[in-house]
């Protein structure tokens, strides 16, 4: 909502206290559902960078290992 209290619906003006009681509410819970969807998403953004993090600690482990186990065969 704005300072005036109005909302844009569908590229109209609306004053939000001119508004049904069960139209306020749907409106209420769709910006309430938007918040979340774009909290989601930054969630998910959060979630790929950390996963890509902990993939790349787990191939730098592998490869260490390997190169320890072939040094140990080598020397064998």
């Amino acid at each position: 909502m704005s300072e005036n209290n109005t909302v844009m619906i569908n590229d109209s003006s609306y004053v939000f206290e001119d508004m049904t009681e069960q139209a306020r509410m749907a409106y209420q819970q769709l910006m309430s559902l938007r918040n979340q969807m774009a909290d989601i998403s930054m969630r998910q953004q959060q979630i790929g960078a950390a996963q890509s993090v902990f993939e790349k600690i787990l191939e730098t482990e592998l490869a260490e290992e390997t190169e320890e186990i072939e040094e140990v065969a080598a020397e064998a």
